[in-house]
C-alpha cells in the first residue's frame, strides 16, 4: 500500500511566509525548497533578502540579478551588484560599479574585464591597481600591462624566434648533459661512453632507453671507427632523431577539441593559449569547463578566456562535467572551435575513467565525428613519472597527441624519447614559456639539434 507525503506544519507555515519556518527549512539544508517557496514572495521586503543570499549561494547570479534590478538595489552590497552586472554580461555597468569600490580586487577586475574590446582605458584601470598591489599581485598585473602597451604601440616589442624559445626552454636540460664541457676533444672509450650514460640518465631518458642508445654507439664507433667525441656526435643526433622521428604529429584542424591531464600539469593554460591561436587565426572560440572539481578550475579557465579573447560556458564548481559539456555543444554552432577542459584526479581512477567516457558521449551525441583532437597534456617537469598517467587516461580514451609543457622549467628535457618510443602517441605541441605565444609545434629535428647543441 503507498502513502502519501504529509507536508509537515513547518513547511506549510513557511508556504505561508512565515520567516522562521523558512530559515528552519534553510538550516536542515532544504535551500532549492526554501527557494521556491520565497520566489511566491518577492513583493515582501523582509522575504526579499533570504531569497537574494540563497540565490548568491547557489550561484543564480541572473536571478538574483533581476531581484536587484527590478526589486531593490539595496539587497547587495556594491561588490556584490559589480559581480552580478559581470556574470550577466552587463560590461559596462560592472565596470562602473567596481570602479567606484576602487580596491585592488575591482581594479583589477574592471581593467581585465575590458582588456580586449577598450585597451587604453584598461591600462590606466590597471596601472591604478598596480599601486595597489602586494608582491605577489604585482607580477601577474605587470604581464597584463605590458600586453597593453604592446597592443597600443606603447613599449618596443622585441619578439624570440621559435629557436630562441626553444634554446632558452632546453636550457636547463643541456646544462645536465653539458656536452660541450665534459666530452670536447675526447677520445671514444668506455669511460666517455659511461659518463654519457650517467648523463642521459640524469637528462630523464630513463635506464632502459640510456642503456640501449649507448649500446648502439658504442657498436657503431666500432663498425665506423670512430675515435673521438666530435665523430660520435653526429650518431647521437641520428639515434636520436630516429628515436623521436616517428613521433611528430601536427594538430588537425575541426571542432571540438578534447583535454585530458592530472592537476598542476598545465592543462588550463595550454588551453588559454590554444586558444590564443586559433583567436589570431581569425576563429571564433569556445572554452568550456568541464574541470568542476579543482578548487579555481574554473576561476583559471575564465582568466584564460580573457586573456586569449575566447568566449567561455561554466557552471558552479561541484557540477556535473558532462552537464557543463552539453550545455556548451548546444551553443557551438556558432562557434568555429570549441576547447573542453576536464578534471585529472587520478586518485578517483574509476569515477575519473567513466567521467571521461561520458563527455565523450556527449560530445558525439552532437558532432558523431568528434572530437578533432584527444589531447593529453603531460609536465615535463615530471619526466618519465608522465608515462604512467598517460597509461591511466588511455584506459579512458583514445588519446590522438601529447603537448608537452613546462619545458622551460625542467632539467629532464630527455623525457620526450621515453615517452615517444614507449607510448607511441604524436607528440603535436611543446609549452616552452609562460605567455601566450610559448606553445609551439614539435619538430623532432630541431629539437635534437637544439638539445644536444
Amino acid at each position: 500500500m503507498f502513502g502519501f507525503f504529509k507536508k509537515s506544519e513547518e513547511e506549510k507555515l513557511a508556504e505561508k511566509g512565515d520567516k522562521s519556518a523558512i530559515l528552519r527549512l534553510i538550516e536542515k539544508g532544504k535551500k532549492n525548497k526554501a527557494i521556491a517557496i520565497l520566489e511566491n514572495f518577492k513583493e515582501n521586503p523582509e522575504l526579499r533578502p533570504i531569497l537574494f543570499k540563497l540565490y548568491m549561494e547557489e550561484g543564480k547570479y541572473y536571478y538574483a540579478y533581476q531581484l536587484v534590478e527590478y526589486y531593490d538595489k539595496n539587497l547587495a552590497t556594491a561588490k556584490e551588484r559589480a559581480l552580478l552586472y559581470e556574470k550577466v554580461g552587463e560590461k559596462q555597468k560592472a565596470v562602473e560599479e567596481y570602479l567606484r569600490i576602487g580596491d585592488f580586487e575591482s581594479l583589477y577586475r574592471a581593467g581585465i574585464l575590458i582588456k580586449e574590446d577598450e585597451p587604453k582605458k584598461s591600462l590606466q584601470i590597471l596601472e591604478r591597481a598596480l599601486a595597489l598591489a602586494n608582491p605577489i599581485e604585482r607580477k601577474q598585473l605587470e604581464e597584463h600591462i605590458r600586453e597593453l602597451k604592446e597592443k597600443l604601440g606603447l613599449v618596443e616589442v622585441k619578439k624570440e624566434s621559435f629557436l630562441e624559445k626553444l634554446k632558452n626552454s632546453l636550457r636547463r636540460t643541456k646544462e645536465v648533459l653539458e656536452f660541450g664541457v665534459l666530452f670536447a676533444g675526447r677520445k671514444v672509450d668506455e669511460d666517455l661512453l659511461e659518463e654519457l650514460e650517467e648523463r642521459l640518465i640524469r637528462a630523464d631518458l630513463g635506464v632502459k632507453k640510456a642503456t640501449e642508445l649507448v649500446e648502439e654507439l658504442r657498436k657503431e664507433s666500432i663498425r665506423r671507427n670512430i675515435k673521438t667525441w666530435e665523430e660520435l656526435l653526429p650518431v647521437l643526433k641520428e639515434r636520436l632523431l630516429a628515436y623521436l622521428g616517428n613521433c611528430k604529429g601536427e594538430l588537425r584542424e575541426g571542432k571540438v577539441y578534447l583535454f585530458l591531464g592530472v592537476n598542476g600539469s598545465g592543462k588550463t593554460t595550454t588551453i588559454g593559449k590554444l586558444a590564443y591561436r586559433f583567436k589570431k587565426q581569425g576563429k571564433k572560440v569556445l572554452l568550456c569547463a568541464g574541470d568542476t572539481f579543482r578548487s579555481a578550475a574554473i576561476e583559471q579557465l575564465q582568466v584564460w578566456a580573457q586573456r586569449s579573447g575566447a568566449d567561455i560556458v561554466f557552471k558552479e564548481e561541484g557540477s556535473d562535467p558532462a552537464s557543463v559539456v552539453y550545455q556548451a555543444l548546444e551553443r557551438a554552432d556558432a562557434y568555429d572551435v570549441v576547447l573542453i577542459d576536464t578534471a585529472g584526479r587520478l586518485h578517483t581512477k574509476e569515477p575519473l575513467i567513466r567521467e571521461l567516457r561520458k563527455i565523450k558521449q556527449v560530445i558525439q551525441k552532437f558532432y558523431p565525428e568528434e572530437p578533432t583532437e584527444t589531447l593529453l597534456v603531460l609536465d615535463a617537469t615530471i619526466g618519465q613519472n608522465s608515462i604512467s598517467q598517460a597509461k591511466v587516461f588511455r584506459e579512458a580514451l583514445e588519446v590522438s597527441g601529447i603537448i608537452l609543457t613546462k619545458l622551460d622549467g625542467s632539467s629532464k628535457g630527455g623525457a620526450i624519447v621515453p615517452i615517444c618510443t614507449e607510448l607511441r602517441i604524436p607528440v603535436k605541441l611543446l609549452g616552452v614559456g609562460e605567455g601566450l605565444e610559448d606553445l609551439q609545434d614539435f619538430d623532432p629535428k630541431t629539437f635534437v639539434e637544439e638539445l644536444i647543441s
